[in-house]
């Protein structure tokens, strides 16, 4: 047990009560303000074999390979284009163009703070000014990027989504719960994060959005996830009728991405009709 976080929970839970609102403010600040962390060896070595990309508004990816055929690479919250650097390797030897995405916040992007509609709109920039791309894959909240931005008219013929939430109303809850909200601060900290948004979170239903989805899809998430739970990737699955789910076990949510079988069944997929 972290102490100090079970200290910074009951905080929350009294300040939650006697000052809901300055409360919920300082959640959605959290919330929305992603921690960078030093680059691991691994990412360096990778970094340094790609070429870096400077995109309009600040926003940095990177690529690796130079043929004809691409495939995209969007992260999750709080991580970096290098961190989905196991998928690169076997991709460029198939014959495409790997192009990974920081997104804004994040990597070597430009800002201080991102949300999930704007990691949306950085996946429809860069398939703007870079794509079209013949397969796009999203971990986590870029996942939930990737569903909003083909419901925005985005095309792609494969997509996977690893890791990736059903909805955002479902993360704001979770993180509410998780940090300690008590129930009215909580409500207040999701209109707080709506306010930043712009959007009503209700709308963000990326397992709705998908309904309608003609790409062809792979759904991948670990049954043991303690960050997005499994039922996330059903939920996912039952409306997206052209993809399939492979659950896999023992991998959890961040380390799904690290995995050479996941390597294996993406590259797999994104090579065969």
């Amino acid at each position: 047990m972290n102490i100090g976080f079970e200290i910074f929970k009951a905080q929350n839970r009294i300040l939650g009560y006697m000052l809901p609102d300055r409360t919920a403010k300082k959640a959605a600040d959290l919330f929305l303000t992603p921690r960078k962390h030093p680059l691991k060896p691994w990412e360096s070595t990778k970094e340094a074999e790609g070429k870096r990309i400077l995109l309009d508004g600040g926003l940095s990816a990177i690529a690796w390979g130079n043929a004809k055929r691409q495939i995209l690479l969007v992260h999750g919250w709080e991580s970096r284009a290098t961190q989905l650097a196991g998928f690169v390797d076997s991709l460029v030897a198939l014959g495409f163009k790997v192009i990974a995405l920081d997104a804004p916040a994040h990597g070597q992007s430009a800002g201080k703070q991102s949300n999930p509609v704007q990691f949306a709109e950085a996946v429809m920039q860069i398939n703007q000014q870079l794509g079209p791309f013949d397969g796009i894959v999203g971990h986590s909240m870029g996942g939930s990027a990737v569903g909003l931005a083909l419901s925005q008219g985005v095309e792609c013929g494969k997509v996977v989504l690893i890791s990736s939430p059903s909805s955002i109303i479902s993360v704001l809850k979770r993180f509410a719960h998780f940090i300690g909200l008590p129930g009215k601060c909580a409500q207040r900290f999701i209109q707080q994060v709506e306010l930043n948004v712009g959007r009503p979170a209700n709308e963000l239903n990326i397992a709705e959005r998908l309904s309608a989805l003609k790409s062809k899809g792979l759904i991948i998430h670990d049954k043991g996830d303690m960050e997005v739970p499994f039922r996330d990737a059903e939920s996912l699955s039952r409306t997206w009728k052209n993809a399939s789910l492979l659950a896999t076990e023992g991998y959890g949510h961040r380390a799904i991405v690290r995995q050479p079988l996941v390597w294996d069944k993406v590259t797999e997929f994104l090579a065969h009709s």
